[in-house]
């Protein structure tokens, strides 16, 4: 009883509130006065009776001892997890063409670590709404975890590329994409792709410094490769005009005076094009003269298109706010590997080494002619 009173009481004030001008004036707003003073504590009153829990005024209070006698373990949720997956599941029975009710029962699914069911409903998503990045990415995750395997299998990671490729923002999926390059020992990529990550994600965030982890990582495992072993050659004298990243072009830009690149030019021996497997990459790697370990610099490009011109960068660095200026000489190589992996194997084809003096910039030929023993 207690309650009602109190609920009326508080009510009653704004009304009051509201209605006094009303009350102060002609008889005719007296009585509107009057209406407006009774209708809304009545009204908040009913209202709560319908919208409300009147069953709750009359709980006892719940001391603290008690409750904590009373509390059940985390665990007493799965049972309700479970009820509620379960009426979801039948749900998507009568109703299996509703992408979004698939798409919730995989997701809480995966939650539950039903993996396998998880993959059917999100396969079932991905069916009935295909080309949305994100459905394409839980169904790579769930696929990977159902595997049991720690690799991500090439039919997932292909999953992942397509749905970046349609959207590069998708978190989650440049985390599994970059391990996936980590997984295959493509630490460029593995970089690339968590360094493109890092740009979306809060710095002081916890996934940044996981990510950055991660990057520090995969450049110590990139300073391991074995080093490109070879002569300079000399260099062409040319001018290069600035790119971010080129994968492949066949012609080299012009530039002005206050731009700096490395532009490099890339061929092939005739004997050695022909035999080039689908799955190879072109590493074109940047050291400080003389260093080898962790490079300045990697491209990786598809093998084919030969000749080829790129240009390298202070933005292709691999530690960001450095200059390629910042050394007086630098090394380039080129490499393409048969497996496409960023460390040297044998049966790799080799370019001779050049060395760049970044103060006088000449265009770089390097020629694919030898093989690593």
């Amino acid at each position: 009883m207690n309650f009602w009173i109190i609920a009326i009481v508080i009510l009653a004030v704004p009304a009051a509130a509201i209605s006094w001008p009303f009350l102060a004036g002609s008889a005719k707003e007296r009585i509107i006065g009057m209406l407006v003073l009774i209708t809304i504590p009545l009204a908040g009153v009913l209202l709560y009776q319908y919208i409300g829990t009147p069953e709750a005024i009359n709980i006892p209070t719940v001391t603290p001892r008690q409750a904590a006698q009373t509390q059940q373990p985390h665990s007493s949720q799965q049972p309700e997890m479970e009820d509620m997956v379960a009426q979801l599941q039948q749900r998507m029975a009568e109703n299996p063409d509703d992408p979004e009710g698939w798409l919730v029962l995989g997701r809480s699914l995966k939650t539950m670590q039903r993996y396998p069911e998880a993959v059917t409903a999100l396969t079932n998503a991905n069916r009935l709404m295909p080309g949305t990045p994100m459905i394409m990415i839980e169904l790579a995750e769930a696929s990977l975890f159902a595997s049991g395997q720690a690799q991500i299998s090439p039919e997932s990671k292909q999953l992942i590329e397509s749905a970046l490729a349609i959207d590069p923002q998708q978190q989650k999926g440049l985390w599994l994409l970059g391990m996936a390059a980590a997984q295959e020992g493509d630490e460029a990529r593995a970089i690339a792709v968590w360094q493109q990550l890092l740009a979306l994600l809060d710095p002081a965030s916890g996934a940044a410094q996981t990510v950055n982890q991660q990057i520090e990582m995969a450049q110590t495992r990139l300073g391991q490769a074995a080093p490109v072993e070879a002569v300079p050659e000399p260099a062409v004298a040319e001018a290069a005009a600035p790119e971010v990243a080129v994968p492949e072009v066949t012609a080299v830009p012009e530039v002005t005076a206050a731009e700096f690149y490395i532009p490099v030019a890339i061929t092939i021996a005739d004997d050695l094009a022909g035999a080039i497997p689908t799955n190879a990459a072109l590493f074109v790697f940047i050291h400080p003269a003389g260093a080898v370990g962790m490079p300045l610099a990697v491209k990786r490009i598809a093998p084919k298109g030969f000749p080829m011109s790129l240009r390298f960068s202070d933005a292709d660095l691999l530690r960001p706010g450095m200059s390629l200026q910042d050394f007086e000489k630098v090394d380039i190589s080129a490499r393409i590997s048969m497996a496409g992996i960023a460390n040297a194997a044998p049966g790799d084809y080799q370019a001779n080494l050049v060395t760049v003096d970044t103060k006088a910039v000449t265009a770089i030929a390097l020629h694919l002619d030898q093989r690593v023993p």
